[in-house]
């Protein structure tokens, strides 16, 4: 019978994350051992090294790129590399471990309150409440990380990868289809705004940071012959 590891992997294979950033520790050894062929391991020394890698990896693709971190010193270790990731808008889905389930209620060494310890840098964090529910999870953070661009977060108890798995649909969309396009009437709107004044000037965020856009930008203070502040 499938496990939820085995259901894990096809989630990851369907979203396109088969490489896997990490420096894990005990809580993720039973995900990691004996992983298929075509998944990819990419270990560094240091968690912010490990999200900085994915980060880059994440932007230089633009899709999702798959973290792994070691429970709540190694989460701890990575939130400063999130907060980055969040301001760059790297979408990054960002698995957790945790102590096993059946003994979180003794609160035993390394468990901890891990869905608050990022604070407000995840777009989405989530501890499924059963085993079976952590493909759907994962699935789940992966449509946030690129709808949101951001890090999403999925806390994963390590007793749950062995645990048989669901036969029932994914909670979670197959796919999204995201508009391309402006409103043309918030379109007119602004363009209207920028022909009557007088002296326009741009306020550019991260969110510029890819080729179309920074080319678009550079058109419009250009004809402008407006400062551009970032």
């Amino acid at each position: 019978m499938p496990t939820v590891r085995d259901a894990a992997l096809d989630v990851m294979r369907r979203h396109d994350l088969t490489t896997v950033f990490a420096n894990p520790g005990s809580t993720e050894v039973p995900f990691l051992v004996g992983l298929p062929g075509d998944i990819r391991f990419v270990l560094a020394l240091h968690e912010g090294s490990v999200v900085g890698a994915a980060t880059g990896y994440a932007l230089a693709r633009e899709a999702p790129a798959l973290v792994l971190l070691h429970t709540t010193a190694g989460l701890g270790n990575a939130v400063g590399a999130l907060a980055t990731a969040r301001v760059n808008r790297a979408p990054l889905v960002v698995l957790v471990g945790q102590q096993d389930r059946r003994h979180l209620v003794q609160e035993p060494f390394l468990a901890g309150d891990l869905e608050q310890l990022a604070g407000d840098h995840p777009v989405r964090t989530e501890t499924p409440p059963r085993a079976q529910d952590v493909p759907g999870a994962i699935a789940r953070a992966a449509h946030a990380a690129r709808t949101l661009r951001g890090p999403a977060l999925v806390v994963v108890p390590m007793d749950d990868w062995a645990q048989p798995a669901e036969e029932v649909p994914l909670p979670a969309p197959d796919a999204l289809r995201l508009p391309g396009s402006a409103d043309p009437e918030a379109v007119a709107e602004v363009a209207a705004l920028l022909h009557e004044a007088s002296a326009p000037a741009l306020v550019v965020g991260a969110g510029a940071d890819d080729p179309g856009t920074w080319h678009a930008l550079t058109r419009l203070a250009e004809r402008f012959d407006a400062p551009v502040w970032q």
